[in-house]
C-alpha cells in the first residue's frame, strides 16, 4: 500500500472515464479499495488523505486545488 498509488489514483480518476465508471460500480469504500487493489492501486484511507495533502501543497493554481478537492469529496461519498 502506498501514498504513491493514492496520488496516481487521484490523478487518473479525474480524466479516466472508464476507471471512474468501474469505481461507480462499487457500493462501499471497502469494495472500492478492493477493486483498486486488483488494479494495482492499493492504498489505505489514511494514505489517500496524505496524498490529498501532498497534492494540495504542490498546487500552482486554484483550479488545480479544486480538482484535488473534488476527488477528495468524490472519494468521501463511498461509505
Amino acid at each position: 500500500m502506498s501514498i504513491r498509488n493514492a496520488i496516481t489514483f487521484i490523478a487518473q480518476v479525474d480524466g479516466d472515464k472508464s476507471l471512474r465508471a468501474e469505481c461507480y460500480k462499487c457500493k462501499t469504500k471497502q469494495e472500492l479499495l478492493a477493486f483498486l487493489q486488483n488494479q494495482f492501486l492499493s492504498f489505505t484511507e489514511e494514505e489517500f488523505e496524505e496524498a490529498i495533502n501532498i497534492m494540495l501543497f504542490k498546487c500552482q493554481s486554484y483550479e488545480d486545488a479544486d480538482k484535488i478537492k473534488q476527488a477528495e469529496a468524490w472519494f468521501s461519498l463511498f461509505h
